[in-house]
């Protein structure tokens, strides 16, 4: 966790605070709220807590009596909060039943408030079981026994918590300065006029007294330590002790010219440090600290000591070596030193100190290897270095390019955002994905909401032309009767739906026209078996795989009418609605459901004509492949694919989705070639754009959970009532329907909002009265 950068830099020169453990992972959501859930619920009341303490405080004979009364309030609970919720949620509504009527004799008008309040409309015979069993539970029990427990647990539950911040003490006593009065800086007044809040400036200004005070007492040593010849002499030293006095080995002025040359330079002593220790090795410790501790006395020395004739040769052999390459002494200064260049120097070192280790070991026995003698020329190694330099001046530091040994695949009719945006640099690189800079925002007490706005819509490309329904065929027309024109996704797909037999996977959002896609589909294996203007209705069969019976009436009704001046039969094939094998035969389509449709196909004997005459099979919520349900699409599939290699006969399979992420999988799956029968629409082509709003309720208490929720529920469903609109709520289980549309029925007769709730008592209400 990284600490802002004001802090972080007052921190780093002063001793505040400590050094915290940030090796755990806090930014894991889910680590978190499971710790405060916890957390909560070792300080709340809960309902093993009731259970402790009846049990610690009761006898055996007792508990089993009170055990039954136990179970009636959670019984109680289960009624008023719904088994849909899960077992937390039947438990803190237990715990929040018995402290409502632990008190309590009977069910009040006040009770009956708070609990209606808390779950909506509820059974009153559940609240009065819940009472009489709490009363029951109670007259085993002392008052302060049963204050002592709740007073506990409201006291662990953090309302004596001191909030942050609140016992900050603030002082409005007010100090007045004259004037004329000047504010002394660090003791000092008249010295310090100028106050600069340069942090830079006040750093130099004490490391300029610090050094100040050392060199005073550090001169006197050094002055008289430090000749003129000093640099000359420790250099001997150290050549005498690293070589031994063996020849071959770099030369004293040598040397010398080179530490001389990385002195002046204008680097730091770190730096300078870390260049010696190169340089030197390890035996150079006690040299690399004299000539960084008496810097500035040996360039003095050499600047002020003209006469000394070591010195003037050194810096005349300094300045040859140099030449015309001298470095400017202002502006800021970089080096650059290739891969290679680094590589030849450590080279360059690592044999330097080989040989005069072997020329040292053979002085000592008195004999000369062979191996010494040959396989290094410093010369050689100073004249590779000058190569990699004029190579690395012609070469571009930024010229590598990436060799890129595959090609991107690009399906033409895949329209996906996301996929995109995980192919680029910035998405590999490990960049995080943020939201819109639109995104709307609100936070109080009870949730906290983000509001992300719909996404902009695909613009039209060039090849994009909009199909009207007057350029079509006769059979086109007449199936499209009423319609001027095919949308912009089935304008896309119409060229491969229409006029080819290719196998097709369409991806499309909800309400962007699928089923007339796969009207297109249909029309073109109608259109295969006209024969001088009559339609050979004997030759083919289609069928429409709906997930559920209510879909496959509805799609039954829908393509009835659509097909009807074309003559097309299309019947229902559920399990409510049963057909004879002469009705199958007077059909052209069938509308069925995938467990139907594996039953008639499974058979080896019976439905071999009909399974033989199916010429398309449409598939519709392909996506129920994830599901428990996959298994019975997977197997139709198969059958279907299998029936088309053995008898070499032609089935186009067409499957519509509208949420598919792994497309290329079920493509592949289908039978379909990605470049011409795969589509893939994302939210851009929407007819009416999706906008996204998340609500997170903030409590962990299962019960007020389910309140907040209800509570949130009723404010969106009002404003979108009172802005002219429709509202469709989704619950998480049937049982939870009736209980959501009550509770909103109650806050709006509460709020005196019932009126926008109301429908205008017209025809049209009594008719769709008499059909529900």
């Amino acid at each position: 966790m990284a600490l802002p950068r004001l802090t972080g830099a007052l921190r780093s020169f002063s001793n505040v605070t400590k050094h915290e453990d940030y090796s755990e992972e806090l930014s894991d959501l889910t680590t978190k709220r499971s710790k405060l859930y916890a957390e909560l619920l070792k300080s709340d009341l809960t309902w093993k807590k009731i259970i402790k303490f009846v049990d610690d405080n009761l006898d055996k004979k007792e508990y089993q009596t009170v055990n039954g009364d136990l179970k009636t309030i959670l019984q109680a609970a289960k009624q008023i909060v719904g088994a849909e919720n899960g077992q937390e949620a039947i438990e803190s509504g237990a715990v929040f039943l018995f402290k409502t009527f632990h008190g309590k004799d009977c069910v009040g008008h006040d009770e009956t408030k708070v609990i209606k309040q808390m779950f909506g409309p509820f059974p009153s015979s559940s609240a009065t079981a819940a009472c009489n069993a709490t009363s029951r539970i109670a007259s085993h029990f002392t008052e302060e026994q049963l204050t002592a427990l709740i007073q506990m647990a409201e006291e662990q539950n953090g309302d004596n918590r001191v909030l942050f911040g609140k016992n900050i003490v603030f002082s409005f006593d007010m100090h007045d300065l004259d004037h004329s009065e000047e504010l002394p800086v660090n003791g000092e007044t008249d010295a310090q006029k100028n106050i600069s809040l340069d942090y830079n400036k006040f750093l130099n200004n004490q490391l300029n007294h610090l050094q100040n005070y050392c060199d005073e007492k550090s001169n006197l040593k050094s002055l008289e330590k430090v000749d003129d010849s000093f640099l000359w002499c420790e250099v001997g030293k150290y050549l005498k002790e690293s070589q031994g006095g063996n020849p071959g080995g770099p030369t004293t002025e040598d040397l010398c010219c080179t530490l001389y040359e990385i002195l002046a330079s204008t680097k730091s002593a770190d730096e300078l440090q870390n260049e010696l220790f190169e340089l030197l090795g390890p035996e150079g410790f006690e040299l690399i600290e004299k000539l960084l501790q008496n810097r500035s006395l040996i360039l003095g020395r050499s600047s002020t000591c003209p006469n000394d004739s070591r010195f003037q040769a050194l810096q005349e052999q300094c300045k040859k070596f140099i030449g015309e390459n001298a470095k400017p002494n202002y502006g800021c200064q970089v080096t650059i030193q290739s891969e290679q260049e680094k590589l030849l120097m450590k080279q360059y070192r690592r044999e330097e100190k080989r040989n005069a280790r072997k020329e040292k070991q053979a002085g000592e026995d008195g004999e000369v290897s062979g191996e010494g003698q040959m396989c290094f020329d410093p010369k050689e190694l100073r004249m590779q270095r000058e190569l990699a330099l004029l190579n690395a001046r012609s070469m571009p530091v930024l010229g590598r390019q990436r060799e890129m040994s595959f090609e991107k695949i690009h399906y033409p009719h895949v329209y996906d955002s996301r996929a995109e945006a995980m192919k680029t640099s910035a998405f590999i690189g490990g960049a995080k994905v943020f939201l819109p800079e639109s995104v709307q925002r609100e936070n109080n007490k009870m949730y906290e909401e983000v509001k992300i706005p719909h996404s902009e819509p695909m613009p039209i490309g060039i090849e994009e032309k909009i199909v009207y329904i007057k350029d079509l065929d006769e059979i086109g027309q007449l199936a499209f009767k009423g319609m001027k024109r095919l949308n912009r996704i089935q304008s896309i797909v119409f060229e491969t739906a229409y006029n080819t037999n290719e196998n097709m996977l369409i991806c499309a959002p909800t309400g962007a026209g699928k089923t007339n896609i796969a009207m297109l589909t249909i029309l073109h294996e109608i259109r295969q078996h006209v024969q001088h203007g009559v339609i050979k209705k004997d030759e083919f069969k289609i069928v429409y795989v709906a997930p559920m019976k209510a879909l496959a009436a509805e799609m039954t009704n829908y393509f009835s009418k659509r097909l009807e001046p074309l003559g097309i039969t299309v019947k229902e094939l559920t399990g409510d609605m049963q057909l004879s094998k002469g009705e199958i035969l007077r059909t052209q389509m069938l509308v069925t459901t995938p467990e139907k449709w594996d039953v008639v196909t499974r058979k080896s004997v019976g439905d071999v004509a009909l399974s033989q005459l199916v010429k398309l099979l449409i598939l519709d919520e392909v996506h129920l492949l994830h599901e428990d349900r996959g298994p019975v699409l997977e197997s139709i599939v198969a059958r279907t694919l299998r029936q088309v290699e053995s008898t070499q006969s032609m089935i186009r399979i067409l499957g519509l989705s509208a949420t598919l992420p792994n497309y290329l999988d079920v493509a592949t799956f289908l039978h379909v070639n990605p470049y011409i029968g795969l589509f893939y629409f994302d939210g851009r082509f929407r007819p009416v754009p999706l906008g996204q709003t998340f609500i997170g309720i903030k409590t962990t208490n299962k019960v007020q959970q389910l309140n907040h929720m209800d509570e949130v529920c009723y404010e969106s469903v009002l404003k979108q009532i009172m802005a002219g609109h429709q509202v469709m709520v989704f619950v998480h289980a049937r049982n939870a329907t009736v209980r959501t549309a009550m509770a909103l029925r109650e806050k709006a007769k509460n709020n005196g909002h019932i009126c926008h709730f109301l429908s205008p008592q017209g025809s049209e209400y009594g008719q769709a009265e008499k059909q529900i």
